[in-house]
């Protein structure tokens, strides 16, 4: 009787075997050089670049004390997450004044809130020392409302008129030719007003 032949299945085996320990040698975590691994390289902190804060123009008036005009002086502040602060910046500005030209805002006078309606209203609540200072003796009190007005409406395009306030309430009274019982729209050359003097440009 013959035997069968065993031989061609041996070589079938061993060719298995040796493809599974390929595929272990390849995949096996134990197996890896670790010595041979180049680290990943990872920035150091004084590599990384600030980023810049985002900036924004804004138009500032302020009344000339040799005549009754406006000057318009332009000027950049860091932009603010909401219109409220950065109203609150412009008015800052306004009562920092600008190189030879007093500030606007009377000396301790705070701006205690500020809302925007849909009409484009800007109400601002000031302390109540504005009212004070706005209505004492003094000439030409009008450039101060004039100044705010104008440089907020040239600044902020949604805004178009603005409503003065005094801790909350509505003023009663009237300054030079506004009637600050109303909101107040600004004012340029040729609106029985006083004139505004565009900024030299360079």
């Amino acid at each position: 009787m013959r035997q069968p032949v065993l031989w061609p299945w041996l070589s079938l085996l061993i060719a298995a075997l040796g493809l599974t320990a390929v595929i272990v040698w390849q995949t096996g975590p134990g197996l890896l050089d670790l010595p041979s691994l180049r680290p990943r390289s990872v920035p150091s902190p004084s590599a990384v670049r600030p980023t810049v804060a985002e900036r924004r123009l804004i138009r500032l008036f302020f009344p000339q004390v040799s005549d009754e005009t406006l000057k318009e002086v332009d000027r950049e502040i860091a932009h603010r997450a909401s219109l409220t602060e950065e109203v609150q910046a412009v008015l800052r500005e306004l009562a920092a004044g600008a190189s030879g030209i007093q500030g606007v805002l009377p000396a301790g006078t705070a701006v205690r809130q500020v809302f925007l309606d849909a009409f484009g209203i800007l109400y601002l609540d000031f302390s109540k020392g504005f009212q004070e200072a706005i209505t004492a003796p003094a000439p030409n009190p009008d450039r101060t409302i004039s100044a705010i007005v104008t440089s907020l409406t040239a600044s902020f395009s949604e805004v178009r008129r603005v409503q003065f306030l005094v801790e909350g309430n509505e003023m009663t009274v009237a300054v030079g030719g506004w009637d600050l019982r109303r909101p107040a729209r600004p004012r340029f050359p040729g609106e029985e007003t006083r004139p505004i003097l565009p900024q030299p440009r360079e």
